[in-house]
């Protein structure tokens, strides 16, 4: 899928710098296969809710305006954590890192300050 959130800039650095060239010459993103992969003991939404109430440090949820995802105060995931911030960045998809890394780390490191 194209993001038409990246600047050029942004999309030639990933392109460079994000790829691998297999034996074959094709490309293939660098990142890790187990991310998007499932967890091997069926690891559901249920059990993740029951996790994340767990967590009792100070937490960013950091979200794009337009991913697919969805605000997590809006839909009620933010509750869940004890002590959870959002933030929810405009003109970003669900890599926010990636389409306003400005806005990002400026939310980051306020946080990390805090």
């Amino acid at each position: 899928d194209a993001n038409s959130n990246l600047s050029e800039e942004q999309a030639r650095h990933l392109t460079i710098h994000g790829i691998n060239q297999n034996e074959d010459g094709t490309y293939s993103w660098k990142f890790d296969n187990y991310a998007r992969g499932h967890a091997p003991d069926h690891f559901d939404e249920d059990e993740a809710r029951e996790l994340w109430g767990e967590i009792s440090c100070p937490t960013l949820l950091v979200g794009g305006g337009d991913s697919w995802s969805g605000d997590p105060t809006k839909d009620g995931r933010a509750k869940l954590f004890r002590n959870a911030e959002v933030i929810i960045v405009p003109n970003a998809g669900h890599w926010v890192h990636h389409d306003r890394l400005d806005i990002f780390l400026e939310a980051v490191h306020k946080f990390l300050s805090e």
